[in-house]
């Protein structure tokens, strides 16, 4: 489980970096996001070897019996948490969106994105308490989707005003896209939840 415990934190680093990244986006200091997204890619990669290494245990049949494939799952999901916040980076590094036109949605943008980490801070804490606390592990599960919900109204209602904007339809879609894929950061999150209803239901979590 130590290993997993790595992995989950690994991916929640990388969600954490993407709200700097947006921040460094906003300000347009573009040298300062290309630093941010480096170290979002160094996590993300790390996150992967960790991953590798929990699969191979796992598939050795050795650990975990009659649970490994759940677990297996669980760490496929929390490797999807850091994959999406560096997908979404790269959405925005390789083009420099009309910054200046988002003034009416950086607060909703902000708001987005911290609702979507805390889809993951969710999911690490059930995590943690696997073995340790089965009504912990509930009550984070249960929160995963909360802000996972909430994450999808914010979501909506995002997407709406930047259609809303005055952007180029480059810049549009472009955003567009940062936000759908900022959004599998909660999907993963609570697709992991789903994960933990079943370990708890085979009696291990």
């Amino acid at each position: 489980m130590a290993q997993l415990n790595q992995h989950v934190k690994l991916s929640v680093d990388a969600a954490e970096q993407l709200a700097v990244f947006v921040e460094k986006v906003l300000a347009e200091d573009w040298e300062g996001a290309r630093d941010v997204y480096k170290k979002i890619d160094e996590i993300e990669s790390a996150a992967d070897d960790v991953h590798k290494k929990v699969v191979e245990k796992l598939s050795s049949g050795v650990f975990f019996a009659g649970i490994g494939v759940d677990l297996i799952n669980l760490a496929e999901n929390i490797d999807g948490i850091a994959d999406s916040a560096k997908d979404a980076a790269r959405v925005l590094i390789y083009r420099k969106p009309e910054i200046s036109k988002l003034s009416g949605i950086r607060k909703l943008l902000q708001d987005y994105i911290s609702v979507c980490i805390k889809s993951a801070y969710a999911i690490q804490r059930a995590v943690k308490a696997i073995g340790v606390s089965r009504q912990e592990v509930l009550s984070n599960t249960r929160e995963t989707e909360q802000y996972e919900e909430a994450a999808d109204e914010v979501k909506d209602e995002l997407i709406e005003r930047i259609y809303s904007l005055d952007l180029n339809v480059l810049s549009t879609l472009q955003l567009k896209d940062f936000v759908l894929l900022t959004d599998d950061i909660g999907d993963y999150s609570e697709d992991a939840g789903d994960i933990m209803y079943i370990l708890m239901s085979k009696g291990y979590a």
